[in-house]
């Protein structure tokens, strides 16, 4: 699948993460940001046909996701950043403020350390 058909495909799903994470119209929640698109990066790569996408183009998404990353989160930030913010200390603390369930914790968790190739350090 083209770039272009992935933004096509996916925008709608950034654009209702960006009103979920909006404070006011020129303000966005980057931490409740990087958690929905590590959240969204981590569905898309269990089941990459439940999201509309083959397995194949799971490298372009990535690329996608990388662009929208920055652009919300500042330059630099992707998703490997994403991963590394929410097992940080501040990412934990995020996550109870933000009223994260268990099992979505440990989906994130999971994830960072497939994606980190890393020990995650439990923070309970």
């Amino acid at each position: 699948m083209e770039l272009s058909e992935l933004r096509t495909r996916f925008i709608p799903a950034i654009e209702e993460i960006l009103d979920q994470c909006r404070i006011t119209d020129d303000l966005v929640d980057k931490e409740r940001f990087q958690v929905y698109m590590a959240t969204i990066w981590g569905n898309a790569v269990l089941d990459p046909e439940r999201s509309g996408i083959g397995e194949s183009d799971l490298s372009a998404l990535h690329d996608f996701f990388n662009e929208e990353i920055e652009r919300v989160v500042g330059q630099g930030a992707n998703v490997l950043g994403c991963f590394d913010f929410i097992v940080s200390k501040k990412g934990d603390e995020s996550l109870a403020r933000q009223g994260t369930t268990k099992q979505h914790k440990e989906f994130l968790t999971y994830f960072a350390r497939l994606i980190l190739n890393k020990e995650v350090e439990k923070n309970n």
